[in-house]
């Protein structure tokens, strides 16, 4: 099975980006567990066709192309 590509939508890219070193290691982290199988631990269904997922400060939460294999990041929330 290939790997999923990760993208995240502007805010979310924002987000990332304003994120202190600890977090975004976490999230650096959280994003490799997921591109292996984004419906695995970790993740929990948000019964909408999204999924979360957090990360050491914060989470994020996603929708994916099978078709694509893509997980499109539509927000992500630090604390």
């Amino acid at each position: 099975m290939s790997a999923y590509a990760i993208r995240y939508v502007d805010r979310a890219a924002q987000r990332k980006a304003a994120l202190n070193v600890p977090q975004a290691a976490s999230l650096e982290s959280l994003e490799k567990r997921l591109s292996l199988n984004p419906f695995g631990p970790p993740a929990i269904s948000n019964r909408d066709n999204s999924w979360s997922a957090a990360f050491t400060g914060g989470f994020i939460t996603y929708v994916v192309s099978n078709r694509h294999v893509v997980i499109n990041v539509i927000d992500l929330v630090a604390v």
